[in-house]
């Protein structure tokens, strides 16, 4: 079981650190936070529990812990405040407080809700599970990833009712057309409302897609990229494991500070390079780049796109120059990739029986399950 502390109280969150760790709860010194940082750290952790700390001025803190309620509707959440305010107790439930603890006891007080808790959670078994992100990164442009992310999505959606898809390709995105969609909010738009986003407000930022693939649209216009922020990426992903058993994130080529915040989250990192110079080299400087940013390459798989040109360079020289092996190949097909993408609809949906579909479909079946 994992918790996080929000407190910026330091003594009295060491003395609630040393009563979960009392009662078997992993809660590190890195999952102390402050609280205006606790939404998006727990986007990030996603705990099983969460000790909120109610500040000197309580009431100070509610807009956080409504934030956080908002990001994760399904943890626990136990708020630590003055027992001698009932209005302030029934405020802090209603923003979204499971429990209320007493300040001057939280230990005799922590107990006894994680014995209910426990009860709980062994009555409804695991309950629900966070989806997985499965992150799509092209080392070079032109790496075909955006034709992959819409058909993996297609497959994913069609094996468990809906997958979500989120385009990270900001200023240049490509996948409303490939799924012949006009969105009228983009994740520039998602963005300016992050402080008030819930569950319910985030689906109104998608679109849904006939095969069940519901996309969060990246913004088309140069103007609005700037409108895009690390936390309001962040929290999309976040709401977004909470409603879709799989989410695609199509990222480019870039490594700008939105798409490290997917790179992070993802269980699955898909690196999807040509069999050419330039991108194998590049290849190898993105894997360099990820372990600088404390990536493990257990979470990396290379995605050979477009195998059987005239003269690529061979999978095991590539493979030499990277450092990885190359978990998956990806025929060269571009008659149907072209056909595709101009009928708008995924590849594996127009041309369904074709070798390169069913190459794509092996690479979803490939991301079906946790990479940790």
């Amino acid at each position: 079981m994992r918790a996080l502390i929000a407190s910026s109280d330091h003594p009295l969150a060491q003395r609630v650190q040393a009563a979960l760790a009392d009662q078997g709860l992993d809660c590190p010194a890195g999952h102390v936070v402050p609280l205006d940082s606790i939404a998006d750290r727990s986007g990030l952790v996603h705990p099983d529990l969460i000790v909120f700390v109610l500040p000197d001025e309580p009431r100070a803190g509610l807009p956080a812990l409504r934030e956080t309620r908002n990001t994760l509707p399904q943890v626990r959440i136990l708020a630590v405040g003055p027992t001698t305010d009932a209005r302030l107790i029934l405020e802090t439930l209603k923003q979204g407080a499971d429990e209320f603890l007493d300040r001057q006891n939280p230990e005799g007080d922590l107990f006894g809700a994680l014995e209910r808790y426990r009860s709980l959670h062994a009555r409804r078994d695991t309950g629900p599970k966070g989806g997985r992100v499965v992150a799509l990164l092209s080392p070079s442009g032109g790496s075909g990833s955006s034709t992959l992310a819409a058909s993996i999505s297609a497959v994913l959606a069609q094996e468990h009712g809906d997958c979500g898809l989120i385009d990270l390709r900001l200023g240049v995105g490509d996948l409303a057309s490939m799924f012949d969609l006009r969105p009228v909010r983009t994740l520039a738009d998602l963005c300016e409302h992050v402080t008030r986003l819930d569950q319910s407000l985030f689906e109104q930022f998608l679109v849904r897609h006939a095969s069940g693939v519901w996309l969060l649209a990246a913004p088309s216009q140069a103007s609005d990229v700037a409108r895009v922020t690390c936390k309001g990426v962040r929290r999309a992903l976040t709401l977004a494991r909470v409603r879709f058993a799989h989410v695609v994130v199509d990222m480019g080529n870039l490594l700008t500070g939105e798409q490290i915040e997917a790179l992070w989250q993802a269980d699955w990192i898909l690196l999807v390079l040509r069999l050419d110079y330039t991108s194998v080299r590049n290849t190898r400087r993105i894997i360099d780049a990820l372990t600088d940013l404390g990536i493990g390459r257990d979470r990396l798989r290379l995605v050979a796109n477009g195998l059987g040109q005239r003269r690529q360079l061979e999978v095991e020289q590539a493979e030499a120059a990277v450092g990885m092996k190359v978990a998956h190949r990806v025929p060269y097909d571009a008659a149907s990739v072209h056909a595709a993408v101009n009928s708008g609809v995924p590849l594996v949906l127009h041309r369904r029986f074709r070798k390169i579909s069913r190459s794509i479909k092996s690479l979803a079946h490939s991301v079906n399950g946790a990479a940790r």
